[in-house]
C-alpha cells in the first residue's frame, strides 16, 4: 500500500467549510491530492481548510458558493477542473437541514433543501462525469445519511432529500460504471461536527436520548469520516460501485 493512498490525484470537494466535508478535505490533502475545496457562507471556514490542506504541500485552492441555486453546482465542478488541471475525484458533501413537522414546510424551505440536498448533487456529478468519461477513469463520492434509510421526527424534508442521494448512488454507479468510473455513497450516523455539538449543548438531554439508539454510545468523528472517504476513493478499493457505506456506531444494527 503506498504511503499516500491518492498522490497525484485532483479531488474537488463540496461542503468543505467545516465538519465532515473540511475533514475530508484536509485529508485528502494530506494524502497527496490536490484539491478544490468548494464552501457555502462560511467564508472564514473556509480558509482555514485551505490553510491547513495548503501546508501539505499540495496545491489547493477553492472559493464560497451558492448551491441554494443547483445552477451554481456546475461551476464548482467546471472552476475547480480548471484549477487542478483535470479530475479524478469528485466528493459532494455539502448538505442542509431544516427541523420542523412536515406541516410546518413552506414552498421554499422545499425548494431550499432539494436544491442543496439533491439537484446540486446531481447537476455536479453531470459535470464531474463528463470529464471522467473522456479519461475513462474517475471516483465520485456521495455523503448520504443514515436517515436516508429510516424515518425521523421533524426530519421528513431531510430524509427525503438524502434518500434521492442514495438512489442517485446506484443509478449513476450503474450508468458509468462501464466507463471506469466507481460511484459510492457514505451515510454517516450522528457526527459531532461543531454545528451538531452546538445543537447537543444547546438541548440537555437530547445527546444522551440519541446515545440510547447507538450501540457503542459515542458519537463520529469528522476525522472517522474522512477515513473512510480516503478509502471509498483509493485506487485499492476499484471494485465497489455503487455501494452505500454506514457507519453508525450501530444505530441501524437494531
Amino acid at each position: 500500500m503506498p504511503s499516500k493512498r491518492i498522490e497525484g490525484k485532483r479531488a474537488i470537494v463540496t461542503g468543505a467549510s467545516s465538519g465532515i466535508g473540511a475533514a475530508i478535505a484536509k485529508r485528502f490533502a494530506a494524502e497527496g491530492a490536490s484539491v478544490w475545496t468548494a464552501g457555502g457562507s462560511n467564508a472564514e471556514g473556509l480558509k482555514a481548510t485551505l490553510d491547513a490542506c495548503t501546508a501539505e504541500g499540495v496545491n489547493a485552492g477553492g472559493k464560497c458558493y451558492d448551491l441554494s441555486d443547483s445552477n451554481n453546482a456546475a461551476a464548482v465542478i467546471k472552476e475547480g477542473a480548471d484549477f487542478l488541471g483535470g479530475l479524478d475525484i469528485f466528493v459532494s458533501c455539502a448538505g442542509a437541514r431544516n427541523h420542523k413537522p412536515m406541516t410546518d414546510f413552506s414552498a421554499d424551505d422545499v425548494d431550499f433543501l432539494f436544491e442543496v440536498n439533491a439537484k446540486s448533487p446531481f447537476r455536479a456529478s453531470i459535470e464531474a462525469a463528463k470529464i471522467m468519461k473522456a479519461q475513462k477513469s474517475g471516483r465520485i463520492l456521495i455523503i448520504g445519511s443514515i436517515h436516508a434509510m429510516i424515518g425521523i421526527e421533524n426530519n421528513a424534508l431531510y430524509c427525503t432529500t438524502k434518500a434521492a442521494n442514495h438512489n442517485m448512488t446506484r443509478a449513476l454507479a450503474t450508468e458509468l460504471g462501464p466507463h471506469g468510473i466507481r460511484v459510492n455513497c457514505l451515510a454517516p450516523g450522528t457526527t459531532e461536527t461543531d454545528r451538531v455539538k452546538k445543537i447537543h449543548d444547546s438541548r440537555p438531554g437530547y445527546a444522551d436520548s440519541k446515545l440510547v439508539n447507538i450501540s457503542v454510545k459515542r458519537f463520529a468523528s469528522s476525522e472517522e469520516m474522512a477515513g473512510i472517504a480516503i478509502f471509498l476513493v483509493s485506487d485499492e478499493n476499484d471494485f465497489m460501485n455503487g455501494a452505500i457505506v454506514t457507519s453508525d456506531g450501530g444505530a441501524t444494527a437494531v
